[in-house]
């Protein structure tokens, strides 16, 4: 027998959320200063602003204030209302920046307990302020959206940036989660100075496409920070001459309903160190390792950079790759991203692509920083082989076990225990006297770290100075002469070892086993840190 209690609790009840739990939990959704201020950004630009001024000051007391406003469309009461609702209206317009109707909210929020927002539009002059205390919510126990008084500055921090008087101004107040108590207003200065600047790097970086007005694929706009306007920062130095331009292709992709939408990726290998235009443009590219990656941009708002999204690790042979990877709203199906809209996740068949598509740009890239890092070994250890050639010249005669007698430009006849014989050797005759037994050359063929030749007429061994054995193992003590004796010998000694014991018959297997070795020691050496490359 069913009770009438029974039959309450059998039906469905609307079971509201603690007000003062929920606000506070969702400052916790990850938010550093630079991403919550571009979610700010992010809401200005998709009402149309062509200009962001974002304020940011110390006042006597050490507390922090800040002001964003722009000259966007603006709101009504009723879009102010729905903007600061948690979980606000979808908006109308698919490809807008904002993408989760909380941007606002959480973003203030992460960084102050108590933010307001003012607007006016165009068709409704009435400036209007809106706001969320989280202090007053917690008192109340309900979500209580406040209409405070207008304070004048706040008035004329807005009209400062309306365009025809309508535009929108966000107000932080009672920041609480950017700078520490500091003893001295000194110290609170250094420490905000210091997270302004990183602003406005990062605001430059993520969005370049906007504010670079020669750029066609983003409207136009200016963000100012402190009364500094923002110049765009490139990533991929697309105007710099030297820079290289790898795959550039628009890739179509089957969406979930059948349709077809596509994105485009484009790999760009910069320049190395001493080739950019001028020292200015080396600077403003700040090749490092941190910076080397994919650049994703959602609707040419930059989301997320600086990652192989595990397909590769970060290392400093890719430190001049950098890829483009663009699309629109129509992919947001198939890219998980998160609120902060910072991070996205691959599906398996964008990480497919990526895992083949980079193959060559790595290659390419990984060439252009090892022709640099061959450079600079090669400098540094110019005259570092001289002691080893001076001692094995010494020895020589009493060791040599076979006769090498020229008879073509790359070829020799060798004559050993086993016989006399014809076999390929290089030759060069016009070489330092001093490095007539031990030669560094840029490359020998098939990557092999080393191999006989006859230099100025003696028995003498090439070693490949590209092989990463060469750069990791002998680049760090060029300078110590016993520790590339000691390399020197016994290469010297595999390559005359190798003259004196081959045959006709064997030829073929000295050469596979000198290219098998160099394999086997590539693999061993690759996770060795890779050497400083000297300061030019």
């Amino acid at each position: 027998m069913i009770t009438d209690m029974q039959k309450i609790i059998s039906e469905d009840i609307e079971l509201l959320p603690d007000p003062e739990r929920i606000v506070n939990g969702l400052r916790d959704t990850g938010y550093n200063f630079n991403t919550a201020i571009a979610d700010i950004v992010d809401n200005s630009i998709s009402a149309d602003a062509t200009e962001v001024k974002i304020d940011i000051n110390l006042d006597p007391n050490l507390n922090v204030n800040i002001y964003i406003a722009d000259n966007g469309c603006g709101m009504d009461l009723d879009g102010l209302k729905n903007a600061m609702k948690y979980g606000s209206s979808e908006r109308i317009v698919k490809n807008s920046l904002g993408k989760f109707g909380l941007g606002l909210k959480t973003a203030s929020t992460a960084f102050c307990r108590r933010f307001a927002v003012l607007s006016r539009t165009k068709d409704d002059p009435t400036l209007r302020k809106v706001q969320w205390d989280l202090d007053y919510i917690a008192k109340n126990r309900s979500w209580l959206l406040q209409f405070p008084e207008i304070e004048e500055d706040e008035e004329i921090i807005l009209e400062k940036t309306t365009r025809n008087g309508q535009g929108t101004l966000v107000v932080w107040d009672k920041v609480d989660r950017m700078i520490r108590d500091y003893k001295t207003k000194g110290a609170a200065e250094k420490n905000l100075k210091k997270q302004i600047d990183n602003l406005c790097e990062h605001l430059s970086m993520v969005y370049q496409r906007f504010l670079d007005h020669t750029d066609s694929r983003a409207s136009n706009v200016n963000i100012y920070v402190n009364d500094i306007k923002l110049e765009a920062w490139d990533p991929f130095c697309t105007k710099e001459e030297h820079t290289q331009v790898l795959q550039e292709e628009d890739v179509p992709v089957e969406m979930p309903d059948g349709a077809t939408v596509s994105f485009h990726v484009a790999a760009y290998v910069l320049p190395k160190k001493g080739d950019f235009s001028t020292i200015d443009d080396e600077k403003r590219a700040k090749v490092s390792n941190d910076l080397q990656g994919v650049y994703v941009y959602r609707e040419n708002r930059l989301i997320h950079s600086g990652d192989w999204f595990g397909l590769m690790k970060k290392e400093p042979h890719l430190s001049l790759l950098r890829i483009d990877f663009s699309f629109d709203y129509k992919m947001d199906e198939l890219l998980n991203i998160d609120i902060k809209k910072s991070r996205i996740l691959l599906i398996g068949e964008l990480y497919n692509f990526f895992s083949t598509f980079f193959g060559a740009p790595r290659r390419a890239a990984e060439k252009r920083y090892r022709d640099t890092e061959t450079k600079a070994v090669h400098k540094t250890g110019k005259e570092a082989h001289s002691p080893s050639n001076s001692g094995i010249e010494g020895k020589a005669d009493e060791i040599v076990d076979s006769k090498i007698k020229p008879v073509g430009q790359d070829s020799a006849e060798i004559q050993n225990p086993n016989g006399t014989f014809t076999k390929s050797i290089k030759i060069v005759n016009d070489a330092d006297p001093k490095q007539a037994r031990v030669f560094p050359v840029q490359d020998i063929e098939g990557s092999a770290l080393w191999e006989p030749s006859l230099i100025n007429g003696k028995h003498a061994v090439n070693i490949n100075e590209s092989h990463p054995y060469y750069k990791k193992i002998y680049g760090p003590y060029l300078a110590q002469h016993t520790v590339v004796e000691g390399l020197d010998y016994l290469l010297w000694a595999l390559a005359e070892a190798e003259n004196s014991t081959c045959s006709q018959s064997s030829i073929e297997n000295y050469e596979d086993m000198r290219h098998k070795v160099s394999r086997t020691l590539k693999k061993l050496v690759a996770d060795l840190p890779d050497p400083e490359l000297p300061e030019e």
